[in-house]
């Protein structure tokens, strides 16, 4: 009686996990935003300038859903560029204030993620990210030639999210993510500081299909 009944649940179980199961790539698109900061020095200086800049940012993934609950996938992300503006409290050493300064990054990268899914009912589902990969940073100054510089920075990524499924091929969700790249240390000019691009995050609603 109990090989029977285990092959009724094992018949029951199977379609759902393989209709799980498979290739899947997605697109993203939302607001992007990043917190920089000036620092007088490349260690142990004072912060004297903070600014946040918001874009428009976009995310395409790819990857393989391995059941109802796990998958992993590669995802490139490009937050467009932003643009700050910052009021030094000092100003280069011999210079007159004030000495407001405008700085444009531009940021993308590439991530591996591991991604958790909960399923609510035969539609909805939450899930959980957690990655690691590579940034990159292009700033300049406008207006100016002192800060100019091109970075390649390691990143932690983590994200949470929900979703609906239409059906076993579409989709939509809503994301959030946050990124936390390692300090530039990009020297400004005329021994003005230091400029460091803080985490970047971005809210997106994104639309998958699933092979």
């Amino acid at each position: 009686m109990k090989p029977i009944k285990l092959l009724a649940i094992l018949l029951l179980v199977l379609p759902a996990m393989s209709q799980a199961q498979g290739w899947y790539a997605g697109l993203d698109v939302g607001s992007a935003r990043s917190d920089a900061e000036i620092d007088e020095h490349l260690l142990l200086g004072d912060t004297t300038a903070r600014a946040s800049g918001t874009t428009t940012g976009i995310r395409l993934r790819g990857g393989y859903q391995f059941s109802r609950f796990f998958a992993i996938e590669i995802d490139y992300a490009d937050f467009g560029e932003l643009k700050s503006h910052f009021d030094p409290d000092d100003c280069p050493f011999g210079a007159p204030g004030p000495c407001p300064l405008d700085v444009r990054t531009s940021v993308s990268g590439i991530f591996g993620t591991l991604r958790g899914i909960v399923p609510i009912g035969d539609h909805w589902y939450v899930d959980a990210r957690l990655g690691w990969g590579k940034m990159d940073v292009d700033t300049d100054q406008i207006g100016g030639e002192e800060l100019e510089g091109s970075v390649e920075s390691g990143a932690f990524h983590y994200g949470l999210g929900a979703g609906y499924r239409f059906d076993e091929h579409w989709a939509i969700s809503l994301d959030y993510g946050e990124y936390n790249q390692e300090d530039l240390g990009l020297t400004l000019g005329g021994q003005f500081g230091v400029y460091n691009l803080g985490e970047t995050t971005m809210t997106s609603l994104g639309a998958s299909y699933q092979w």
